[in-house]
């Protein structure tokens, strides 16, 4: 298994090139209304990227509460049948 992981990704250009939106904001981040660019990047771009992880985690844990609370209404339901 692990000869054929490295022969498919052991052969794949790591290298980084660089790309357009790298010259869009080096060019470009006095836009943005900070002084600085790493914080201009940091509060431009990365606030998106940042919500999106958001979004992910919080639907992640209302998924589990979800699940949670269905299994804990059948017990309720197997509980409550047997006191009458």
């Amino acid at each position: 298994m692990v000869l054929i992981l490295a022969s498919i990704l052991l052969p794949l250009d790591y290298s980084r090139e660089r790309s357009d939106s790298y010259e869009h904001y080096v060019s470009n981040w006095e836009d943005v209304g900070i002084s600085n660019v790493v914080a201009s990047i940091l509060t431009d771009w990365r606030a998106y990227d940042t919500l999106g992880e958001t979004v992910v985690l919080f639907t992640a844990v209302y998924g589990v509460y979800i699940l949670l609370r269905g299994k804990r209404k059948e017990k309720e339901g197997e509980d409550g049948g047997e006191k009458g």
